[in-house]
């Protein structure tokens, strides 16, 4: 990961914004600096994947109508809450509103986000991320903690207070925003 920070005076939020929306590579705004995702592991990959194909699947045999996106389609969080120069590319998150699907990303909150962590990311997704994920109205949030073989589930309705599910100790999540639905914790932690 690599870090450029812009927090000068003379370059504005709207700028960085731009420019992080022009680069081809897999960029996000966080807390004012442009954060550069090199490269993931077939580890993270896989949990990303497991995490998506069982919500997409799920919501599917419901007939529902969320939709379900991986790492390369952004959120704008500068338009959903009050703190700035945050622009989110999630690891999977669902979006039931169809409205606010447009070419650029999502620009209303997501239902569900979960972010799976690597060691140049699990700051942000247990800080920076968590604390903008609560603010613009995620009902859930998960932090997919890989290194640990745990996840960190976070819910709007207890307030984002964090719940520690073990693997191997719990074998299954329920998804609360999708009554019904439990994801095989041992397809994600192989």
């Amino acid at each position: 990961m690599e870090a450029m920070s812009f927090m000068d005076h003379s370059i504005d939020v709207n700028s960085l914004l731009q420019e992080v929306m022009n680069r081809e590579d897999h960029a996000e705004l966080i807390d004012g600096q442009i954060i550069v995702i090199n490269r993931t592991s077939p580890a993270h990959n896989d949990a990303l994947l497991e995490i998506a194909g069982a919500l997409g699947r799920f919501i599917k045999s419901k007939n529902g109508k969320c939709r379900v996106f991986t790492e390369n389609v952004a959120v704008f969080c500068d338009e959903l809450c009050a703190e700035k120069g945050n622009f989110f590319m999630p690891d999977v998150m669902t979006v039931c509103n169809e409205d606010g699907i447009r070419d650029d990303g999502v620009h209303v909150a997501p239902s569900f986000v979960a972010e799976v962590t690597s060691e140049s990311t699990r700051k942000n997704d247990f800080g920076k991320k968590l604390q903008i994920y609560g603010e613009m109205g995620v009902k859930e949030y998960w932090v997919v903690d890989l290194q640990n073989k745990r996840v960190v589930q976070y819910l709007e309705e207890n307030d984002f207070a964090p719940e520690i599910i073990a693997y191997p100790s719990t074998t299954t999540l329920s998804v609360h925003v999708y009554p019904g639905l439990k994801i095989d914790l041992s397809l994600i932690f192989q």
